[in-house]
Parts: C-alpha cells; structure tokens; sequence
C-alpha cells in the first residue's frame, strides 16, 4: 500500500525550459576563461558541489586559478547572482497542475516529500516559494550529503516521513538514473514525462511506468 510519493525537482515539480537559464558559455565569457576548461572542470566538481563539499563560488574560483587567473570575488558574486536568479526564474513560473496535485495527493492523507540532487544556489527560491509548504520533508542532496541513484538517499526520504521504502511511489523525469535507483531501493518508480514530452525533442525509453499528466500520478497510487 502507497502511503508517501517522493518527487524529484527538477523537469518533474519545475522545469528550466521557461526559465532565463543563465548559460555555462556566458558565464565562462563574464570570468574570461575558456569554455571547454568551463565544462571540463564544471563536470569533474559537479559531484562535490551537490554534495555540499564545494559551493558554485568555490569552484568558479577554482575555474580562474586553473585558468591562469587571479579570482576576482566581485566578479564571482555577479555570476553566481545571475545562476540564482536564473534558477528561481523556475520557481516563480510553477505550474498550476502540479500544485493541484500535490494538493490532491495531500487531501488523500498521503505523505509527500522533496528529493533533489542540487548544490545550494539552485533551490535559493524554493524556500520562499508555494511548492515548499506542500511537502512533510523536503531532502537536499547538498544538505544530506548523498546524491541519487545512492541507494542511502531513497531511505533517508523514507525514514523523514516514517514509512517503508516499499511504501514509496518515487515520481520522477529519469534523470541521474533516480527511477533506477528507487527501485534498487524497493519503493515503486514512477516516470513523470509531462515536461520531457513537452520540451525535449526526443526521448529515452526507460522500462518505468509513466504519467503523462501531473493528474496521472492518483492513477498509480491504487496499483502498488
């Protein structure tokens, strides 16, 4: 029997696409290093900053030091300013049916919780914005120190909200191979597809039921 749904963030609560997404290019244009050495160095510390090891203003230093710079702190501050006005670009634009189901889902004495593999910059506006109030737990990859597909994660939700992993409907897009990693887990994953359907060019077939519509999700909650 279901008794808690964990939702990832990202492409399944909010999505980028409507957001003025602030571009690894314009930021290694504003810092004045080379893209490539952006990208490269962005993805070998992407780890450590979702796992609150090294905040976004550590690493673009980081990014100056490699690149032969002294780091220019001012300059720093404004590139990280414009990532989180960026990122909360999202949470101001939440879609009405999420909210709605989320409200549903609550109504039906389900417990809900927020799992997301994020550095802290990313989620500034989720503390301030209407989804946060939806939610008995909310799980910060930065925070807890783990990161999906990690098995630890899945159960630390699972342990915030007092119930079995088996318990668990985990809805997400099926990015960082969350899906896989909540099976691994024992709760029941859920793939959300209505941003990815209505985004992205093309799609990766997952072997995950899926919910083409926030509205979906009550269907499944009667079938584990």
């Amino acid at each position: 029997m279901i008794k808690a749904v964990i939702f990832d963030l990202y492409e399944t609560l909010i999505t980028e696409w409507v957001s003025r997404k602030y571009l690894s290019s314009q930021c290694a244009g504003e810092l004045g290093i080379d893209h490539a050495l952006f990208r490269e160095m962005w993805n070998s510390h992407h780890h450590a900053m979702d796992t609150g090891r090294l905040t976004y203003r550590q690493v673009l230093a980081e990014m100056m030091i490699a690149a032969g710079k002294t780091p220019d702190n001012v300059l720093i501050a404004a590139c990280k300013q414009k990532r989180i006005t960026g990122k909360n670009d999202c949470f101001a634009k939440i879609d009405e049916g999420i909210l709605q189901m989320l409200s549903t889902l609550k109504q039906q004495g389900l417990r809900l919780c927020l799992c997301s593999n994020c550095s802290a910059d990313e989620v500034e506006g989720l503390f301030t914005s209407s989804l946060l109030p939806c939610f008995d737990a909310v799980v910060l990859s930065y925070q807890v120190g783990l990161i999906k597909p990690d098995k630890q994660i899945y159960l630390h939700c699972a342990n915030a909200l007092s119930v079995l992993p088996e318990e668990c409907l985990f809805v997400g897009d099926g990015g960082s191979k969350e899906l896989f990693g909540a099976g691994d887990a024992g709760m029941h994953p859920l793939r959300a597809l209505w941003f990815p359907e209505k985004y992205q060019s093309s799609i990766q077939d997952m072997p995950f039921p899926a919910a083409h519509t926030p509205a979906e999700v009550m269907n499944y909650i009667t079938t584990f």
